[in-house]
């Protein structure tokens, strides 16, 4: 046990540098774009930085993406533990959302049971939605992948019209319905902000799923297959159940996250599009946390804070919000291609014969 802990810990000093190191090259690619990009980029370069620190209200704006990338984070790396490439949080998050609502738009909603059980109804519709891809790669060897992607357009395409056409109200042309009873809203720790209990929902949901990963013979099951399914089949593991309930358990996060946005202070109420594909950005969360559900939160913290600097950015300067796609694109890049500096090696073997020394 002596031995493995100095290797596990030297694995994830790893595989942490590297995520600094990919994030400090992508900020200093992104710098040189702002530098040819804007007239005023001393401007801009300190909106990206120091914008979300700014007041009370764009700290909030932070924690709630934190919120939302930690549990979409969390989603992905289910499968991803089980190297299965569903791609279906997104279709989870959007029926899970319309499951809350439901529950807070009902009577159920005046009561102090709107919440509760609005993700209650959210999990278990998003566990349902994520249940299906898992069954038909298990039953039908269906690609999770396509089959996934194609349940996520669905999925927006239903949800938008039920919301145009039986939510929002008539004759005034919006595209949300009405705004749900307080009861039925996560609080927020901070008046006037959105540093909401979506933030606490996240972080136990953080322990949960590492709990369910590292401590139960399900966890064990899970991981095994992920590294080899089919010794897993010889050993008695029956592989396809494991990767059915991994979607499914992935599925309830997903449909977790649909409350947090129509139920948290960010909406209060549910509209068309309404995750803007943030949903989405849990590939990234995962990969760079390489599908560890303690370092997820730590992605997000840092990742939620360059996307509030670039949006405010874009809001307050002339440069683009879409220069945070280059910073994604080059993180995801770096991070998974298994990048070294330079002299990297060289650099290893001297402080490896200093320490031998």
């Amino acid at each position: 046990m002596s031995d493995l802990r100095p290797s596990r810990l030297s694995a994830a000093l790893a595989d942490s540098s590297r995520a600094l190191i990919a994030l400090a090259v992508a900020l200093l690619a992104a710098f040189a774009i702002i530098l040819f990009m804007s007239e005023e980029p001393a401007k801009a370069f300190d909106t990206f930085l120091t914008g979300p620190f700014g007041s009370a209200r764009t700290r909030g704006l932070w924690i709630d993406d934190v919120a939302k990338l930690t549990l979409t984070g969390l989603a992905f790396v289910l499968v991803f533990q089980a190297k299965q490439f569903s791609l279906g949080v997104q279709g989870q998050v959007y029926f899970g959302g319309l499951a809350a609502a439901f529950v807070a738009l009902s009577p159920i909603g005046q009561t102090w049971a709107g919440i509760p059980l609005g993700m209650l109804a959210a999990m278990i519709t998003g566990a349902a939605y994520g249940f299906i891809p898992g069954y038909a790669k298990a039953r039908f060897q269906a690609s999770e992948i396509v089959s996934s992607l194609m349940l996520n357009y669905i999925a927006i395409r239903v949800v938008n019209w039920v919301v145009r056409a039986h939510l929002a109200p008539e004759g005034t042309g919006q595209l949300m319905s009405p705004k749900f009873p307080v009861t039925a809203t996560y609080p927020s720790f901070i008046p006037g902000t959105r540093f909401d209990l979506g933030i606490l929902f996240a972080l136990i949901a953080v322990g949960v799923v590492w709990f369910l990963i590292y401590r139960t013979r399900w966890g064990l099951k899970l991981r095994l297959v992920g590294e080899n399914a089919q010794f897993a089949e010889y050993t008695g593991i029956r592989s396809s159940a494991v990767m059915i309930s991994a979607m499914t358990v992935s599925g309830a996060i997903g449909g977790l996250l649909g409350s947090v946005f129509v139920q948290g202070q960010a909406f209060k109420r549910i509209a068309i599009d309404f995750d803007s594909n943030l949903a989405f950005e849990g590939i990234l969360i995962a990969i760079v946390a390489r599908d560890k559900p303690l370092v997820v939160p730590f992605v997000a913290l840092g990742y939620g804070y360059l996307r509030q600097g670039a949006q405010l950015m874009g809001l307050r300067t002339d440069v683009p919000t879409e220069m945070i796609a280059v910073v994604q694109a080059l993180i995801i890049l770096l991070v998974a291609s298994k990048f070294t500096l330079p002299g990297h090696d060289t650099l290893a073997r001297l402080f490896g014969r200093k320490m031998e020394n």
